[in-house]
């Protein structure tokens, strides 16, 4: 038997024939399949750890983060707050879990009727105040919700990319029906971005505002699993869709850009923004509060600007927000608004936030106990 080569069968008159070859060549075809499966693994890992430094490198935030807290599919345009949440929806992307009400907001449902003797507290802010990165009790308006206890009853007005453009319409339009007693503006950091933007319109509508509405557009959105797709997503964008392209690439920068100069124009806008806020709240009878932006200041050590801040060096981002923080105070004061300066005095550490401004849920929570005294001693 030690020198048969091969043998024959003869199942169901079918007549087969094996042979010690059929199974080398067998192994030669598996062995030349996975070297070419592994250099394909190898590749394509390659190009997607390219892409997310590349991604990395242009946005500030590794494309994981971002897409943790995008608002695709929880966002679209608006006629005029350029884009809005969308109402009823409610999505968990690495483990956050995101909830927007019928109303729109993030959180749980509340009544426009005023339940008697509660105090209502609305929290006007961008993607800080609207909490990306955290689940839905996590937030600091939950957290200051639970903080406060059920004598007040807080809603969450905010929205990503939101600044005081998009402020002053909520407060103008918006409180009618909701009728607050207390609102709470956390902002700077939307409106510090437009900073040495060359020939800045009044109403920010050439840069801030189709940012804002950018957050609306889907194509946009880091919604890929990989930022390789996304990468490959904002390129076919671009070839067939350039009205839906990145709007900072087509910005012009004022002579004092990437310096630590303040723009003293953009600066003045920001100021009048603050003012008409806080003489709509008056004839409104809410009691306006005005909260200065924190900023993790230890991520944001960079000769070069991020996404958000064409113009901004990362490393002058302190001594311009410490410019927006001087002015609200300024306009608190001569307003008579409330001003809580005691937030710029807690030592947050690295662990407080999750990038260079969201704030982690311990970040969120350390924050919202400063408020809620404060809001406890306004009454």
């Amino acid at each position: 038997m030690s020198r048969l080569k091969g043998f024959r069968l003869k199942p169901n008159g079918v007549q087969r024939t094996y042979s010690p070859m059929c199974g080398k060549t067998l192994y030669v075809r598996l062995h030349r399949a996975l070297a070419v499966f592994s250099f394909l693994l190898i590749m394509s890992l390659s190009i997607e750890v390219a892409c997310e430094l590349a991604y990395r490198f242009h946005k500030g935030n590794w494309y994981l983060h971002d897409r943790r807290g995008s608002p695709r599919r929880m966002a679209r345009l608006h006629p005029y707050l350029a884009a809005c949440l969308i109402p009823s929806v409610s999505e968990t992307r690495n483990g956050v879990r995101i909830t927007h009400n019928s109303s729109g907001c993030r959180g749980k449902e509340f009544k426009l009727a005023k339940t008697p003797g509660q105090i209502r507290v609305v929290t006007l802010g961008g993607s800080s105040t609207y909490c990306v990165g955290v689940s839905d009790e996590q937030t600091w308006p939950q957290l200051l919700q639970d903080e406060l206890g059920p004598r007040y009853q807080v809603i969450n007005l905010a929205g990503p990319g939101y600044g005081s453009v998009e402020h002053l319409i909520q407060t103008a339009l918006l409180f009618s029906e909701v009728q607050p007693d207390i609102a709470l503006y956390y902002a700077g950091w939307n409106d510090a971005h437009v900073q040495h933007v060359k020939d800045l319109k009044a109403d920010f509508s050439d840069y801030h505002g189709q940012l804002v509405m950018s957050i609306g557009l889907s194509g946009r959105q880091p919604a890929e699993v990989l930022a390789s797709g996304y990468l490959l997503k904002r390129i076919l964008f671009r070839r067939f869709f350039p009205m839906m392209d990145d709007v900072e690439l087509h910005q012009v920068g004022t002579a004092d850009k990437l310096t630590d100069r303040i723009d003293r124009r953009a600066l003045g806008f920001w100021e009048r923004n603050l003012r008409l806020t806080a003489e709509l709240c008056k004839r409104q009878g809410v009691r306006a509060v005005f909260i200065p932006q924190i900023l993790n200041y230890k991520a944001l050590e960079s000769d070069t600007p991020y996404g958000w801040f064409p113009f901004v060096r990362d490393r002058d981002l302190k001594k311009i927000m410490a410019a927006y923080h001087e002015s609200m105070g300024k306009v608190a004061k001569e307003e008579g608004c409330g001003y809580v300066g005691e937030v710029c005095e807690v030592a947050f550490s690295d662990t407080d936030f999750i990038d260079m401004g969201h704030f982690s849920p311990d970040g969120n929570r350390r924050f919202a106990r400063v408020l809620a005294k404060h809001i406890s001693d306004l009454r």
